[in-house]
């Protein structure tokens, strides 16, 4: 039912953009802006549903709104990625979902801080090793200058320590 709900709130997003724009041309600049504010409203209604559902591990849903065209990389209003927000809360089932779809494990937050950084800072060892697999620079640096490694360090994630060198002496 749930999911029903989501793609019938899609598809009244997506109509009322299109709506929008064919109107555009007889409505007076203020239903514009109105009309231009309602549909960004639903859109950004939509984004914390996908949000959720990579909070929440439901791979269903993610995969629902990956096949409806909302972009997989998107950005929530904190910083976040789907990616970032499932490696966070440890749902490693949505992690795989979202990187067989395509989504990028390269990407930074606000602070710079990567997938595989909050996967280390929360103890993800079966995430981190997920991630460190991927072609991502693992020496990155957020904006506080730290790399995977010293994330590792500072959280006491010696398992992680040691897979980074692993793959670093495999390049």
């Amino acid at each position: 039912m749930r999911n029903l709900l989501i793609i019938v709130a899609l598809l009244l997003s997506f109509t009322s953009s299109v709506y929008a724009q064919n109107t555009s041309d007889t409505q007076t600049p203020s239903t514009q802006v109105e009309t231009q504010h309602s549909a960004k409203a639903q859109y950004d209604s939509l984004f914390a549903y996908y949000f959720a559902a990579a909070r929440t591990n439901d791979t269903a849903v993610i995969e629902q709104f990956v096949d409806a065209g909302i972009p997989i990389d998107s950005y929530n209003n904190k910083g976040y990625t789907a990616l970032m927000i499932a490696t966070y809360h440890g749902n490693k089932n949505t992690v795989n979902t979202l990187l067989h779809l395509g989504a990028n494990a390269c990407l930074e937050d606000n602070r710079g801080n990567t997938a595989l950084m909050a996967a280390i800072f929360r103890g993800e060892f079966s995430i981190a090793k997920t991630l460190v697999s991927l072609d991502c620079d693992n020496a990155h640096q957020n904006k506080a200058g730290q790399t995977a490694e010293q994330f590792a360090q500072t959280f006491g994630q010696q398992k992680v320590i040691e897979l980074l060198a692993k793959v670093n002496n495999a390049k």
